[in-house]
């Protein structure tokens, strides 16, 4: 069956210089008839914008959705009858070409079609990406690529036609027909997001003095650029272990975290700083987990602790005071402009207790 779970379906405007397709294929003055028997190839190359991506395999898969008659007018095979391809022509915009690739992309999902061919992109001898698919018959053919993920970045490409054999005449006044076609794939690269837990235990309490307070500055870099700095609390009122976990982070940020306040009564039997690298969700080794470990010291002297915690949404900021962080915090942009983050306040009677 055909695999679609990591194929990108939008946004092909962007794709119009690899929008190899033979427009207008009929009205080309002087071409001859195409040879409707003769096989042909399809050679793929990536554009080069990302370095990691040009080490990454790439699938690809081809299915063909019409044939090519002699004279240039194509032919939707059972299941497409519905691609209005005759319309097309050299005035056909990338608009009307992403349309018809969307339209094509659905009508095989609903086929459960397999591909007629599949390659992978890899680099060549000279590490240059590149794929090849041979003997391949005349037609119209929809282009899809999977999806690739890296340890930081998504990359996905918009599908889009492809025609075998293609005719450059418009372009370049030749009217010979091509049947070794040379075509590109233009990647959209998204940030993968991973998460921070903080795990703190208390091993000892005294129930005396009230709820213990606990609060961690966060700090995160990711290629020598600030992408965190928050502060997150966790309160206990017992003995044992709680957790925050905060989501959204890029992946790759290298994190600090710090204890900056626990009171005078409890004093931290690990180590005050610990660091992570964030690991994309869903990878191995995710979530990053720090662990912070605090004991009672025999001390009497009461305190407590709150955060203010800050969000932008919709041009609007939210503000509220938490004494715990333990239900989590999600810093993934939800739209451009979207941020959020948390400042420290003085913790009550802090002063007097350090």
């Amino acid at each position: 069956m055909k695999m679609t779970g990591n194929i990108k379906k939008k946004g092909a405007a962007a794709l119009a210089f690899v929008l190899v397709l033979s427009a207008g294929l009929s009205s080309v003055y002087g071409a001859p008839g195409i040879e409707t028997g003769r096989s042909c190839s399809l050679s793929f190359e990536l554009d080069g914008q990302y370095e990691e991506l040009n080490q990454a395999p790439v699938p690809v898969h081809l299915y063909r959705v019409a044939e090519v008659e002699e004279t240039g007018e194509y032919a939707p095979l059972a299941g497409y009858e519905s691609l209005e391809l005759g319309t097309v022509s050299d005035s056909t915009t990338a608009e009307q070409w992403e349309a018809l690739a969307q339209e094509a992309v659905s009508l095989t999902d609903t086929l459960g079609a397999e591909p007629e061919a599949s390659l992978t992109i890899r680099p060549d001898t000279e590490g240059t990406p590149s794929g090849l698919a041979e003997d391949l018959p005349t037609g119209m053919y929809l282009i899809e690529a999977e999806t690739v993920r890296t340890a930081e970045y998504s990359y996905e490409f918009a599908p889009y036609l492809v025609s075998l054999p293609n005719n450059y005449y418009y372009t370049t006044g030749d009217d010979a027909w091509v049947y070794d076609v040379t075509t590109g794939l233009k990647p959209e690269q998204t940030p993968r997001y991973g998460s921070l837990v903080i795990e703190k235990t208390l091993t000892s309490y005294n129930a005396t003095l009230g709820d213990a307070v606990f609060v961690f500055r966060v700090e995160g870099t990711r290629d020598h650029t600030q992408v965190i700095s928050d502060v997150v609390s966790l309160n206990f009122d017992g003995t044992g272990t709680k957790r925050v976990e905060i989501a959204g982070i890029p992946a790759g940020t290298a994190v600090t975290v710090t204890e900056i306040y626990g009171g005078s009564n409890y004093d931290v039997t690990s180590s005050g700083t610990q660091t992570a690298v964030i690991v994309a969700d869903g990878e191995e080794g995710a979530p990053a987990t720090v662990s912070f470990t605090n004991e009672y010291n025999g001390g009497r002297n009461p305190g407590s602790g709150i955060v203010n915690h800050f969000e932008y949404t919709d041009g609007v900021w939210d503000w509220e005071q938490q004494t715990d962080s333990s239900q989590g915090l999600n810093l993934q942009p939800q739209t451009d402009d979207a941020s959020g983050e948390q400042e420290a306040a003085e913790p009550d009677g802090q002063e007097a207790q350090q």
